[in-house]
Parts: structure tokens; C-alpha cells; sequence
């Protein structure tokens, strides 16, 4: 059995946003994620074009697709410059083809008896502002950090014209498994279906030496309404098309 294919952290486009920490400034996601995707070889194969919909107002919802070797900027930025180059560029150019819920806190720090708060809880949120992501905190940790980014996301989905991206497991996700998704994710997912928001799911995996993306079926916002638990059934199409 050979082994994963290792691709290298992009450093260079990681301080690249240095620049836009220090302004509160935004970075051209399509040139990021396209210069992280474009060194990813072999190429990544991506599946499933035909079920992706006419309208680009949806939700994507994929597996936290990450081990050694693979971080999950490599799974977001092949999911991002997939939808790139199905929808084309936004009107003006320099708005992002998508938009990530991301986790932008780190556990804080114990010395002995002491907790001190990480230094991710200054620098992850200016990360997730420098590209275009929907920052949110580890379950439970800051609830009304996190209800501030669920607003901005149903407000901007009211008149969203690109896709928002959606990772339920969090971190707790790695490679070739699937996690329960995170409180809330449920909820988060219902509210969206009420805007009239239907869900993509993509599953993430490697097969062959190759990384795999497959897009599935669409779930309409209606159908979603109606299922006892939505989080779990996004969940379980995307592990419908994982590879095994």
C-alpha cells in the first residue's frame, strides 16, 4: 500500500495575509486558494459536476477532511476553486467565490493551576476576516461570539449569491472517518432551509494516491424541514460519497 501523499503547508501564502492582519484588510480568495490548489500534485480529481445547482445560493456541507501531511486548507481550497470555476468569478472580481464557517479560537493555555487565553483568540479571527470566513468559537467556549457570526450568516444568506461553506464536524474531523457533528450545526442548518437555503453535500477522500472530491445530489430546503435531525442527514450523503 503506498503511502499519502504529503503537500507541503503553504508558508508563503500564509504570511502572504500578514499584510492584511495588520490593516483589517481582506485577501483575494480566489488567488489564494488557487495558488495553494495549483501545487497540490498529482492534480486533486473532482466528481459529481452535474449535481451541482443552477444557483449558487446553497450551502456546502463536506467532512473535516485533514491528517498528517494534509491540512484543511488543502480540502477547502480544492472545494473553493471547484466552485470557482463552475460559477466563474463574483461581480465586482475581488469578492470571494465562497465564504467558510471557520473555528478562530485555540483552547487556552494551562500553566499549573492557571488559564491563560491563547494567542489564537487575537490572531484566528483577523485570519478568518482576512479571508472572507464567518468566524465562530469552539462549541460552548464564547456562545455569544459565535451568536454574533450565526446573525452575519443569515443575514448575508438572504441575498447571497455564492455558496457558504460548512465543515459540521469541526476539528474534532480527520481523514477517513466521520465525527458527530458540532451543537448547533443542526440548528444552523435549519435556520438557512428556512431562508430558502438548500445544502450540497461533498465528500473528501483519497483513493489511488489521489484526492477525491465528490459532489452529491442536492437537498432541497424542503426536505431538510421535514427530517428529524438535518445536520445528521447532510452527514450521512457526504459519507455516501466518501471514497472507501
Amino acid at each position: 500500500m503506498s503511502e499519502p501523499i504529503s503537500y507541503p503547508v503553504p508558508w508563503d501564502q500564509v504570511f502572504s495575509l500578514t499584510p492584511h492582519l495588520r490593516k483589517g484588510t481582506r485577501k483575494d480568495l480566489s488567488e489564494f486558494t488557487g495558488a495553494i490548489v495549483g501545487r497540490m500534485l498529482p492534480a486533486p480529481v473532482i466528481e459529481g459536476w452535474e449535481h451541482l445547482p443552477a444557483s449558487p445560493r446553497f450551502l456546502l456541507v463536506a467532512n473535516h477532511y485533514q491528517r498528517k501531511g494534509l491540512w484543511i486548507l488543502h480540502s477547502a481550497a480544492v472545494l473553493t476553486q471547484a466552485v470557482l470555476r463552475h460559477y466563474g468569478a463574483e461581480s465586482p472580481p475581488d469578492l470571494p467565490p465562497m465564504r467558510w464557517m471557520v473555528t478562530a479560537n485555540w483552547p487556552p493555555i494551562r500553566v499549573g493551576p492557571w488559564k491563560l487565553p491563547s494567542p489564537g483568540d487575537w490572531l484566528l479571527p483577523r485570519v478568518a476576516h482576512a479571508l472572507w470566513c464567518y468566524p465562530v468559537s469552539f462549541a460552548g467556549a464564547n456562545p455569544a461570539y459565535t451568536a454574533r457570526s450565526i446573525r452575519a450568516i443569515l443575514r448575508d444568506a438572504r441575498t447571497a449569491t455564492r455558496p457558504i461553506g460548512l465543515f459540521p464536524e469541526g476539528v474534532a474531523g480527520s481523514a477517513g472517518r466521520l465525527s458527530a457533528p458540532l451543537p448547533g450545526v443542526e440548528r444552523l442548518i435549519v435556520q438557512l432551509a428556512r431562508l430558502g437555503v438548500p445544502a450540497v453535500p461533498a465528500g473528501i477522500s483519497e483513493a489511488g494516491g489521489r484526492f477525491h472530491i465528490r459532489f452529491g445530489a442536492v437537498i432541497d430546503a424542503g426536505e431538510i424541514l421535514v427530517t428529524g435531525n438535518a445536520a445528521e442527514l447532510c452527514m450521512a450523503r457526504v459519507g455516501e460519497l466518501m471514497q472507501s
